[in-house]
């Protein structure tokens, strides 16, 4: 499963609110957590890379 698969079935579950045949307001709940969860991982990877690009030695160009 790839993570547009794992999104998709997040907003479904949010659409729908039915979760394990159940429709309740705890399956909207899961699938924001879920949502957030996803969000933050990406922000810190986002984070991550720029901090790693920064400290790369930049090339030094002579003309």
């Amino acid at each position: 499963m790839t993570l547009d698969d794992v999104i998709l079935e997040l907003y479904r579950l949010a659409e729908t609110k039915e979760w394990d045949g159940k429709r309740s307001d705890e399956a909207l709940a899961m699938a924001i957590e879920g949502m957030e969860q996803i969000w933050s991982l990406r922000q810190a990877d986002m984070r991550r890379n720029a901090r790693v690009q920064a400290l790369k030695k930049q090339p030094r160009i002579w003309s």
